[in-house]
């Protein structure tokens, strides 16, 4: 059975009798919505406060899944649990220093034959969610707008350039914290993340699916982003062919 449980919070989920499998799998939580049930198993995230001594409430998102894994070379039959996947992600971009939430317990146990997983994250504290902040962004100056947008076009190169696409890079995936310098921006719901080959592969699967799901920003909005995706400090300078050819791709696809 693998279990994994950050040390600094060992004691404070002790107190609240979580430091163990099953005391985590048969806590009540507060579903967002009925679990999923796909894959031949079930999978679902709520929410858990806990109360913790002298420190502000601890607020956890805990998903939990049942028969609900990937099939993979390694596990062509039974399949690896798909938080497996997010848990190590979350991991290694903790490690690169790339702001996401922060786990601090994920565990797998077989149970009567069934594969169960637990990924226990803490909530992004002061940070929204670009769905829920792009309606206001799109009503400030330009000059406020395209803070935001070259702060996470910057966010997801450097989370490309690990190897890695989202594959699900939705609004509602990326998280924002504004602050009085450069917002910070942190990327959830990295099950379906995996490695990719090609970096143009890579932003025109993930930029196409934020394109499609970002109404209301302009083309000269879309353009600036995609510059700051590409160059950064350079984005002043024209596209050249091959970037032009890039951006036309994730147009096209952008509209299936």
């Amino acid at each position: 059975m693998t279990h994994y449980q950050d040390p600094a919070w060992q004691t404070a989920l002790q107190q609240h009798g979580l430091d163990a499998f099953e005391a985590w799998w048969s806590r009540d939580i507060a579903w967002f919505e009925p679990p999923n049930e796909r894959r031949g198993g079930w999978s679902g995230v709520g929410k858990l406060v806990l109360a913790v001594e002298n420190q502000p409430a601890l607020a956890l998102f805990v998903k939990k899944q049942q028969n609900h894994g990937r099939r993979t070379l390694r596990h062509p039959l039974s399949g690896e649990p798909t938080f497996r996947r997010e848990f190590e992600r979350l991991q290694a971009l903790a490690k690169a220093g790339i702001p996401a939430p922060k786990v601090l317990m994920y565990a797998e146990s077989l149970h009567q034959g069934n594969q169960r997983a637990i990924l226990v994250t803490e909530n992004l504290h002061g940070f929204v969610d670009l769905k829920y902040l792009l309606p206001t962004i799109l009503s400030q100056p330009a000059v406020e707008r395209r803070r935001l947008l070259r702060a996470v076009a910057q966010q997801i190169r450097r989370f490309h350039n690990l190897g890695w696409v989202h594959r699900a890079l939705y609004p509602k995936h990326i998280f924002v914290r504004q602050t009085d310098a450069v917002p910070q921006v942190a990327l959830i719901d990295l099950e379906k993340a995996r490695q990719s080959l090609g970096a143009w592969r890579r932003a025109r699967f993930d930029l196409a699916a934020l394109h499609r799901h970002t109404e209301g920003l302009t083309d000269r909005d879309r353009l600036y982003f995609f510059k700051q995706y590409l160059h950064t400090e350079a984005f002043a300078r024209p596209l050249n062919w091959c970037e032009r050819q890039l951006l036309k791709r994730i147009t096209t696809r952008s509209k299936r």
